[in-house]
């Protein structure tokens, strides 16, 4: 004779229980419709995150290049006199990949390890002082989009970011003068102070 419990477990294990199809199909369809709901927020925050990480990785080693060419050196963005000038003493003591190369403006640029693109502008015949400072763009992402070589109107026209609003781009103004180099503008501004919001 089987003990009982026995009796009730083989009763029940034959009545195996399982979802159906259209049970599965909702469930999957009530995931698809989360998943497009968040997915593309989730992007959206990790390269912001991205791009203001990288901001303040161009920061630093454009620092590190004037302190470096300050202490090993004696030499100063204050004696740079020109585009030219400028481009050569900074790519002396950054990790350059490519350099010297020359925009349609008549900047010039240069691509550091890290996959930053920095570009020149036109440099005070004084130098790079605190009175006229040198003003270059760092685009973090390189020549990839938003902001591309091709088409770099964002930074020029009137689609650049305000300081109201939320997105951070991926390119940014830098001012370089005698004695440091800070962010240039609302945006860049905002974006190498301000605290990540959670």
């Amino acid at each position: 004779m089987t003990p009982i419990f026995l009796r009730t477990f083989n009763k029940f294990k034959h009545k195996k229980r399982a979802f159906t199809l259209a049970e599965v199909l909702i469930t999957l369809a009530i995931i698809g419709v989360v998943a497009a709901m968040t997915i593309p927020g989730v992007i959206l925050r990790t390269n912001q995150q991205e791009y203001k990480s990288g901001f303040k990785k161009a920061i630093s080693v454009l620092n590190q290049a004037v302190t470096m060419s300050l202490a090993m050196d004696n030499d100063s963005p204050e004696y740079q006199k020109s585009t030219q000038e400028l481009h050569d003493y900074l790519i002396k003591r950054m990790n350059v990949m490519k350099s010297d190369i020359s925009t349609s403006g008549g900047n010039k640029a240069f691509y550091t390890a890290d996959g930053f693109r920095y570009e020149i502008g036109s440099v005070p015949s004084t130098g790079c002082t605190q009175d006229a400072p040198c003003i270059i763009t760092v685009d973090v992402n390189g020549d990839r989009g938003p902001t591309t070589v091709d088409d770099n109107s964002y930074l020029t026209g009137d689609n650049y970011p305000t300081a109201d609003d939320k997105e951070v781009p991926d390119c940014f103004y830098v001012m370089i003068s005698d004695v440091s180099v800070q962010p240039y503008g609302a945006v860049a501004q905002r974006t190498m102070y301000q605290p990540d919001s959670n």
